[in-house]
């Protein structure tokens, strides 16, 4: 594998990506997305969301099983294999609030495993494996406007 400095069009679609989910857009998330491309598991992840079909499925089971998301991109890598696929990483923290009156947030380290090929004069993920790293859950509180008094007294 070959280290590369890519193009900003690559590092955008991670953020598009994020965009995408938190939206709970599948056309937007289509968009990204080769014709055959894929939301894979990576390693004991047992999903598999391809094409645009499957990319909306994907949006939709986001949408009734989280009341919002929020995804965190972080560290991209990309490197031009052997075979000349171009291929990357991305970490992420993807934080869902569970469905309830009380909120709780669950938090996963997710690393993505990525390729991408060039279709229809743009860059695309051809694919993308998730890998969960880890989880975390905790409360949180729904904002309030309250919250923005300058003493700042919601948060105590």
């Amino acid at each position: 594998m070959t280290a590369m400095q890519a193009p900003q069009e690559l590092h955008d679609l991670a953020f598009r990506y994020a965009l995408a989910v938190d939206t709970l857009d599948p056309d937007m998330l289509a968009r990204i997305f080769t014709h055959d491309g894929a939301v894979c598991g990576f390693g004991e992840n047992p999903i598999e969301f391809r094409g645009s079909e499957g990319l909306a499925r994907m949006i939709s089971q986001v949408g009734t099983s989280f009341q919002k998301t929020m995804h965190n991109v972080f560290n991209q890598t990309f490197e031009t294999g052997a075979d000349g696929v171009m291929v990357g990483q991305t970490t992420c923290i993807a934080s869902h609030i569970l469905p309830g009156d009380d909120w709780t947030l669950l938090d996963m380290a997710i690393r993505y495993h990525n390729q991408y090929r060039h279709e229809d004069g743009a860059w695309k993920f051809a694919e993308r494996r998730l890998e969960v790293v880890w989880v975390e859950t905790r409360p949180v509180q729904k904002f309030n406007a309250a919250m923005m008094n300058s003493d700042l007294e919601e948060f105590r």
